[in-house]
């Protein structure tokens, strides 16, 4: 993280659970992000990270606690795990990353010249330009990937939270996308919470790591959270 920048808070959980139909998934969970840091998100499957990433979101509401995203909703982008389009699907890739700068309060379709400006910025840092007009249906798991990055940084968010967003793409395009994680963060001083099973990534690039467990099992940094596991994490 940037000097000065790491005592600034982004969000607080203070003993926030959540569920569905008065079930809870996660209980107790208490945490802060402080601005520019990268927490990385982890857990075996069914720990409740992607519950945790809804609640934050604000997609499900907290059955206790209260979660409190500083900088307001407007100023979070999201990106989940890639899910090919159908290669008929008609939207073309300057409509996708477009639909990115629409924020609560604005009536579709209605975009500002402002907003078209956002939109060819994000497609140019992400290299997509030169097939703004194609179908995203025609494109590859990792160009699509690359459309859903640039539709979430074309509203200039400041948090950016990423839910196992390599899950589904080869090693050779999750280097790739992970290195583009690096340069977003290190170039527009984006903070990050992202869900990963990429231990290797974990370890290179975490400031700290959250693991959960229908709890929080631990939080500290990536060294810490490797000495606990003996090198091995079981997550």
């Amino acid at each position: 993280m940037e000097s000065g920048l790491e005592n600034q808070v982004m969000m607080v959980l203070d003993n926030v659970s959540l569920g569905y139909e008065g079930r809870p998934v996660i209980e107790n969970i208490s945490f802060t992000l402080s601005r520019g840091e990268n927490l990385c998100l982890v857990g075996a499957n069914g720990s409740g990270k992607s519950t945790l990433i809804k609640g934050i979101l604000g997609l499900i509401p907290a059955q206790k606690g209260t979660i409190d995203v500083k900088c307001g909703l407007n100023k979070v982008s999201y990106l989940a795990q890639i899910h090919s389009a159908d290669r008929d699907f008609p939207a073309t890739v300057k409509e996708i990353v477009l639909s990115g700068t629409q924020v609560s309060g604005r009536r579709l379709p209605f975009y500002t010249k402002r907003d078209r400006a956002q939109a060819a910025e994000a497609m140019e840092r992400l290299k997509i330009a030169a097939f703004a007009g194609r179908r995203v249906g025609q494109l590859s798991g990792g160009q699509q990937q690359r459309v859903l990055l640039a539709r979430a940084i074309a509203r200039q968010p400041e948090l950016l939270i990423l839910d196992e967003p390599c899950s589904a793409l080869d090693p050779e395009i999750t280097a790739e996308m992970y290195g583009l994680f690096d340069q977003l963060k290190r170039e527009l001083g984006l903070t990050m919470l992202i869900s990963t099973h990429d231990w290797a990534y974990v370890r290179r690039a975490a400031d700290r790591v959250l693991e959960l467990g229908r709890r929080v099992e631990f939080i500290g940094t990536a060294r810490e959270w490797m000495d606990t596991r003996g090198g091995a994490p079981n997550a």
